[in-house]
């Protein structure tokens, strides 16, 4: 391969041998950038941004409102009245623990999933770690992993 540079732009020729061919080498220059695109060489696929990215994950995937920006949908089972972050639904708020939804299943199963630990009930003798809520239509179902 062969560089010539000049002060606009940079000269590349190609050259390949081929002794099976009758020719004895061939060669193909491309004058700019502009002459490859011509080739589709590029995926023309729109590609998210991370930010982008992370902004759709925070979004209900069935009512379309922004949990990042806290806006909910009273009556989307997904949205669960709640955007990402809730009182604690064991005991609706006294111990003052603010549950985290669980992004994952909540996108998975189309229902509002809640993820953390009553800090009432954990100092009791049943131990709670690990515990999620499911909320769908305002019944809320309480479930140990």
């Amino acid at each position: 391969m062969r560089k010539v540079n000049t002060p606009n732009m940079s000269l590349t020729s190609l050259t390949t041998m081929h002794p099976g061919c009758g020719l004895s080498h061939r060669s193909q220059s491309y004058n700019s950038i502009s002459s490859l695109e011509e080739n589709n060489f590029y995926n023309t696929e729109p590609v998210l941004s991370i930010e982008e990215l992370r902004i759709h994950l925070n979004s209900c995937f069935t009512c379309g409102v922004s949990w990042y920006e806290d806006h909910v949908s009273l009556d989307c089972g997904e949205c669960g009245g709640y955007s990402l972050e809730r009182p604690c639904p064991m005991c609706e708020g006294r111990c003052r623990s603010q549950w985290k939804r669980d992004l994952t299943m909540s996108h998975t199963t189309g229902k509002a999933k809640w993820a953390g630990q009553c800090g009432l009930r954990s100092n009791q003798s049943d131990n709670t770690s690990g515990t999620s809520l499911s909320s769908s239509s305002g019944v809320e179902k309480i479930t140990s992993s």
